[in-house]
């Protein structure tokens, strides 16, 4: 089962409804840490700066990990494959 066109759109203007203020607070947040630690001096400014770098990072390497493997082409086949397994595991027990 394969995704329309109108389905993809959806999914795509979802994930940047998701992603975008997500990016645009992360920025927010490291200039706030940013403009206190430049009052108060550099001591504490760099491991919160850094933690937020590695998990964002890690985050959009997920992401396009996921959409260059193909995950996003059939979103339903996960549902089904999991139903699947679902039924050979009551059908093993009633054996």
């Amino acid at each position: 089962m394969s995704l329309s066109k109108k389905e993809k759109t959806i999914v795509f203007v979802t994930m940047f409804l998701v992603i975008i203020p997500g990016a645009i607070s992360f920025f927010l947040k490291v200039g706030s840490y940013f403009m206190v630690e430049v009052e108060e001096g550099m001591s504490g400014f760099v491991m919160p700066f850094f933690n937020y770098l590695f998990v964002a990072l890690g985050f959009v390497a997920l992401f396009v990990w996921a959409y260059l493997k193909g995950h996003f082409k059939d979103i339903e086949k996960p549902a089904y494959e999991m139903l699947d397994l679902e039924r050979s595991f009551a059908d093993s027990d009633l054996k």
